[in-house]
């Protein structure tokens, strides 16, 4: 099976196509899901790119075989790392991994979080705006 994964790669144009020919229901979804705080549905915010290429993402891991517990876990990595990155980057960037390996490097949780918040400061010298030297 990882041999057959690994003939079609998938791009942002892709996810960014699939997700415009299913925003409405995506949105509306969003809109209806009780577990997502209500802070974070706001028309136009960041978090709809987040939900919407996740939803992509979602789709294409079940349609390459993953398991719910797969889905699941890339999920929430890819939910980490859009915090600070592009959410359909990390999408096609998650799903081309499982797609070759089976499974993907990173796992979601706290060691993940320190890695991408590591990663933010050596690049920016920030994390979100606020000097890290103002605050060690």
């Amino acid at each position: 099976m990882l041999a057959e994964r690994k003939h079609t790669m998938h791009t942002i144009e892709e996810a960014k196509k699939w997700v415009d020919e299913h925003r409405d229901e995506l949105i509306q979804n969003l809109r209806e899901h009780s577990e997502v705080p209500d802070y974070l549905k706001a028309p136009g915010g960041r978090f709809e790119e987040v939900w919407c290429s996740g939803c992509w993402m979602n789709e294409k891991l079940r349609e390459t075989g993953a398991t719910e517990d797969e889905v699941h876990n890339i999920g929430f990595a890819h939910g980490q790392r859009s915090f600070f990155g592009n959410p359909y980057r990390w999408a096609v960037a998650y799903l081309n991994e499982f797609k070759q390996r089976g499974n993907i490097a990173d796992h979601p949780g706290a060691e993940l979080a320190d890695k991408i918040n590591s990663e933010h400061i050596q690049v920016n010298g920030d994390v979100m705006g606020i000097a890290v030297e103002d605050h060690c």
